[in-house]
């Protein structure tokens, strides 16, 4: 990808979201010691420069100078005139089913690397399906779940490999989210993540649509399957009860995975994925919680309902008024894995083994709140890996998830090195 007519290593579009907001720190700190250029892109001049003001005081630093660029998602020419000014976007507009594609065609045709935080499956798989080929001739990466949808799980599993010494069988993820001290009132997730998740089941049936077409063959079942627990259930590894994860981390695990496969001739890791619940009422609440989204959701009333009281839809954990900056300080949270494999390193992918698995691996992904510290570490650091490590992502350009994207890169080891951990937390012998 030429970069002579670009002024701009790096873009955020969507600067006074309020994850643009939270990125712009980030951003700042990091360019100074890499020595990168940036700029902010939205639809509003004023708005942008005024926020930028604010930032620059409340960091201790002037941002007169950061170049502004007025950019709408209604306006392709203006996306692509953007495009052209970088090397990379991060786009934090969303829901990305509904404005996501604009600005991923303006970067594929003007060449330029683009990263999301989406948690929509079928908005992903449509790019990947849409432009994954003429990003590879344009030589750029398309990157989405670079936030906690779904950095945690799917590059957890790709540490795990990493540390896991022989052939890894299976993997599961289990989540946790909760708040340090006494609980603070007001919600703990901003109505943006409630309302890709409104949209995301009203698109299933286009979902799988595109997954017939994306993924014509099956990935071999290999023995012993790993088998999901759909019932609460209880784990050793975890406090409380373990329920299924309805999110797209094991969508996204398993694009990871195929590619593995298919590009690296790697046995695939088989994964599921789950969160905690601390009290046997609290499984009920999530229960009827889970029933009622999921009936609303079917039906285009249902969802305008969903979108209009989603504090009392979610019992208070979704809301139009974003979380405090005190609730923000408080909240934590973890993701963790457990393995089972061989000690033996099986050299052909399509081999099977004829014994039990016989060794174990537990590991955690920690940081601080899973929607805005973790996530925003997790996308400005992503997008600085895209240009500065090119010749450690995959080949060629593409639609990639992010575990397949950056595992040869230095990723997991700059986020830990700044707000999201990972540590090992045993090896077991299960012979």
């Amino acid at each position: 990808m030429s970069t002579n007519a670009r002024n701009l290593d790096i873009v955020i579009f969507g600067a006074t979201g309020f994850t643009g907001k939270r990125c712009l720190p980030l951003i700042d700190k990091f360019s100074k010691r890499l020595q990168l250029t940036w700029g902010v892109a939205g639809r509003s001049e004023r708005k942008l420069k005024e926020f930028l003001d604010q930032c620059g005081q409340e960091i201790g630093t002037s941002l007169a100078n950061i170049p502004v660029i007025v950019a709408d998602v209604q306006d392709q020419k203006t996306l692509n005139e953007m495009a052209r000014k970088a090397r990379i976007i991060i786009n934090c507009c969303g829901p990305y089913s509904f404005f996501g594609e604009p600005v991923v065609k303006a970067c594929v045709e003007e060449g330029t690397h683009h990263v999301d935080i989406s948690g929509e499956a079928y908005y992903m798989e449509a790019m990947q399906l849409k432009y994954h080929s003429q990003a590879q001739e344009k030589g750029v990466y398309i990157i989405s779940a670079c936030g906690f949808d779904s950095i945690p799980a799917d590059l957890g599993v790709v540490f795990l490999q990493k540390k896991f010494n022989g052939t890894l069988n299976s993997a599961i993820t289990i989540l946790d989210v909760w708040e340090e001290g006494e609980p603070t009132p007001g919600s703990t997730l901003n109505f943006g993540t409630w309302e890709s998740a409104v949209y995301e089941l009203g698109y299933a049936g286009k979902l799988r649509a595109v997954r017939r077409q994306l993924f014509p063959n099956k990935l071999p079942s290999y023995a012993p399957k790993l088998k999901a627990k759909t019932a609460p259930h209880k784990n050793d590894l975890v406090e409380g009860w373990v329920l299924p994860f309805m999110g797209s981390d094991q969508a996204v695990i398993q694009r990871s995975q195929r590619l593995f496969y298919e590009k690296d001739s790697k046995r695939p890791v088989q994964a599921e994925t789950y969160f905690t619940v601390k009290s046997f009422m609290g499984v009920l609440t999530m229960s009827l919680m889970g029933m009622i989204f999921w009936i609303f959701a079917q039906f285009q009333c249902g969802r305008n309902l969903l979108l209009k009281y989603p504090e009392k839809f979610s019992f208070g954990f979704f809301s139009r008024v974003p979380p405090t900056d005190e609730k923000i300080e408080k909240v934590r949270f973890s993701t963790t894995l457990y393995g089972e494999g061989w000690k033996d390193m099986i050299p052909d992918r399509n081999n099977e083994y004829s014994t039990p698995p016989n060794k174990a691996i537990a590991a955690k992904v920690k940081g601080k709140h899973p929607g805005y510290g973790a996530t925003c570490a997790s996308l400005v650091l992503a997008a600085i890996t895209v240009i500065t490590e090119t010749d450690k992502m995959p080949p060629s350009g593409g639609v990639y998830p992010p575990g397949y994207a950056f595992a040869r890169t230095s990723l997991i080891e700059q986020l830990d090195q700044n707000e999201v951990h990972f540590q090992v937390l045993f090896e077991k012998d299960l012979s």
